[in-house]
């Protein structure tokens, strides 16, 4: 073997054995690790606890969407499900617990909790619609995720939650969730 070949051999195997070296997180993005979740007790539903918005109907209309840092331009949510949950202890537990601090809700949610929200599904180009829905206030939320490659790595997941608390007004309400809308610990 002439010594140019011995080097260039050398070298791949260095940059082979380099990117081997370089997963040790499983093929995962080191960036994109957290710790583990703390768990929080959900909360027991309270019927009597909680404030039904009874406003005069109302319409919701939006985008969901972010800004792409890592590859530039905007990530518009197409087909994603957006949902309208009404405010109450249960769902101010949520966005505290879950939202801004990155927690997990121990146990399953009560279904009654669950037939009081509103859900919509986007449509390609992350725009949804809400019609007929009472007045007042509630936590709008999706879950905004896609796949992208990194080097050594492979396929990445990236996105996570976005969600804020709204107050509908009767008539046409025009709200986005986007960046600013992010829930810290769920969006990579």
């Amino acid at each position: 073997m002439s010594r140019s070949i011995k080097v260039m051999s050398a070298i791949i195997a260095a940059a082979v054995l380099a990117g081997c070296s370089s997963t040790k997180t499983g093929g995962r993005d080191p960036s994109l690790s957290h710790s583990p979740r703390k768990q929080v007790v959900r909360m027991d539903y309270n019927e009597s606890a909680y404030a039904v918005p009874v406003g005069q109907p109302t319409m919701l209309v939006g985008r969901t969407f972010i800004y792409d840092a890592i590859n530039g331009g905007e990530r518009s949510g197409g087909y994603v499900d957006v949902v309208l949950n009404p405010v109450s202890a249960m769902s101010n537990q949520w966005f505290d617990a879950v939202c801004r601090r990155g927690h997990i809700l121990k146990g399953k949610p009560d279904p009654r909790y669950a037939a009081r929200a509103y859900a919509s599904k986007t449509n390609s180009f992350g725009q949804y619609a809400f019609t007929n829905v009472p007045s007042g206030e509630y936590y709008l939320t999706t879950r905004l995720y896609w796949m992208d490659t990194k080097p050594f790595s492979g396929a990445v997941q990236y996105g996570g939650l976005l969600a804020k608390k709204v107050r509908l007004v009767p008539g046409t309400n025009t709200i986005n969730l986007s960046d600013s809308d992010k829930c810290r610990g769920y969006f990579h």
